[in-house]
Order: structure tokens, then C-alpha cells, then sequence
């Protein structure tokens, strides 16, 4: 025979607490300052502005060498390094390239 005191004492679900304050203040999830990588919107947003459609490659008859070297010079212009570059790549493009 089954009796109260046999059964297991089922209690409610508790909710988890807080969470983490990596969660909730991201800045102060990571410490090791070599993990912080610069964006470098403000030379990306300079390059999209010096491009024009005519130094895009476009993957139509134009050589892929001579608009990364222009990619390049207009990089060197907008003071971006090279660690940067990958930022702005895409503003090279035009089209379906």
C-alpha cells in the first residue's frame, strides 16, 4: 500500500537566477584586451565614399588585380591598415561580383 510518506515530495520548478553579467554588460565579458578588435567604421564609411562605379570590379571584362590595387590606394588614402582591410572588401564590389 502506498502512503504520503512513501510518495517523493514533487516541489515547483525554481527559476534560474539572474544571468551572468557577461550577458548583461557584454563589455565586461571579456578582460584580455588583445581580444578587442578595432572596427574601423569611420575609414570603411571614408572608402564607400571616395569609391566610384568605375573602380569596382564587377567581374564583367575588368581585371580583378588592377581593382585590388586600386582597393589598395584608396585604403592607404582613408588612413585604414591593413588589419582593416577585410572591414571594408565588400565596398570593392559591384554587382553580382
Amino acid at each position: 500500500m502506498v502512503t504520503a510518506s512513501t510518495l517523493p515530495l514533487v516541489t515547483a520548478p525554481t527559476l534560474p537566477g539572474p544571468p551572468p553579467a557577461q550577458y548583461l554588460y557584454p563589455s565586461t565579458a571579456n578582460t584580455d584586451p588583445a581580444m578587442h578588435l578595432p572596427i574601423y567604421s569611420k575609414e570603411a564609411a571614408t572608402i564607400a565614399k571616395i569609391y566610384t562605379d568605375d573602380q569596382k570590379y564587377d567581374r564583367v571584362s575588368n581585371s580583378f588585380n588592377f581593382k585590388l590595387t586600386i582597393f589598395y590606394n584608396i585604403c592607404k588614402r582613408a588612413s585604414l591598415p591593413p588589419k582593416g582591410y577585410i572591414t571594408a572588401l565588400l565596398t570593392m564590389l559591384k554587382g553580382l561580383a
